[in-house]
């Protein structure tokens, strides 16, 4: 299979790649630069490479974007996250001279809003705020891309779990005891792990039954106490630390509602579809990447 792939040398991207070339996939990464950190049977391409290509691509992976979570939302760092899922998403489709036959894209569970009430399927509508605009325009920038000319699966992501993203950020400071609750501790941290999130990727490669939006999170969720007390657990440590709403609010702003508020997510498509989760309970999910 010949694979495109952006976001190849990221957190997902980069566990992703190792599994497709053990299936003998033909991978063309699109890359601002060269990088060392990919296998060499990758094809690294920049945009104007891209634009030569005849071929037509068994699958488009889309996995780009800047971190959400990273540093304020300015109205400068919402236009780049926007530029990095949209605008690139866009330059893809018009550069390819024949549309893929399968297209797979990431969003996020942010589409729900950033609320703590109620809980969410595919088809729920949404809350306001800006992380349902940003995801709404991302996905858009797929539909409205393909017109109909390529089978569309997009990935509504919770927080993945792995050797590597968002835990990488939370590992030090939960080592040294000072994890604990959020805010109220009761908005919902939903969350995957990694190996389910390569696996419904490979499943939507391969298999024509995946179409449209699903929602990529493990069917037993945790409140943010929950996760919280149970990640200290895998690290034999105390989760004591309270850390009160308004302190986020200062430090990060407008950014901070992904961390004191969270819609509680349900995979209903995948579960309806007879996904089976590798791993469907959180201290599995942390034990098996912590090693405790």
């Amino acid at each position: 299979m010949k694979i495109l792939m952006t976001g190849a040398t990221g957190f997902i991207g980069r566990s992703l790649v190792d599994e497709l070339l053990k299936s003998g996939s033909e991978i063309f990464a699109l890359v601002r630069k060269k990088s060392n950190d990919l296998p060499i049977e990758v094809k690294q391409i920049d945009f104007s490479a891209l634009s030569q290509l005849t071929q037509t691509f068994d699958a488009f992976i889309n996995l780009a974007g800047e971190s959400i979570a990273a540093q304020r939302w300015t109205l400068k760092r919402k236009q780049t996250l926007l530029n990095s899922r949209v605008n690139l998403t866009n330059r893809v489709f018009d550069l390819l001279q024949h549309p893929p036959k399968t297209v797979i894209s990431m969003s996020a569970v942010g589409f729900y809003g950033m609320t703590n009430e109620g809980e969410f399927i595919e088809n729920t509508p949404p809350a306001s705020g800006f992380a349902h605009q940003l995801c709404r325009l991302w996905e858009h920038s797929v539909t409205d891309s393909t017109a109909n000319e390529s089978r569309v699966v997009i990935f509504r992501l919770g927080v993945v779990l792995g050797h590597g993203g968002a835990l990488n950020k939370m590992r030090l400071p939960y080592r040294l005891g000072l994890g604990g609750k959020i805010a109220s501790g009761k908005q919902w941290f939903n969350w995957v792990h990694l190996d389910d999130v390569k696996q419904c990727i490979l499943n939507a490669i391969s298999d024509s039954a995946y179409q449209g939006v699903y929602n990529l999170v493990a069917p037993n969720n945790a409140t943010q106490a929950e996760f919280a007390k149970c990640y200290a657990k895998s690290l034999k440590r105390p989760a004591i630390i309270w850390t009160p709403q308004w302190v986020f609010r200062m430090l990060f702003g407008e950014m901070s509602t992904l961390l004191t508020h969270g819609p509680k997510v349900i995979p209903d498509k995948l579960s309806k579809q007879g996904y089976q989760f590798q791993f469907e309970q959180l201290n599995q999910a942390l034990k098996d990447i912590e090693g405790n």
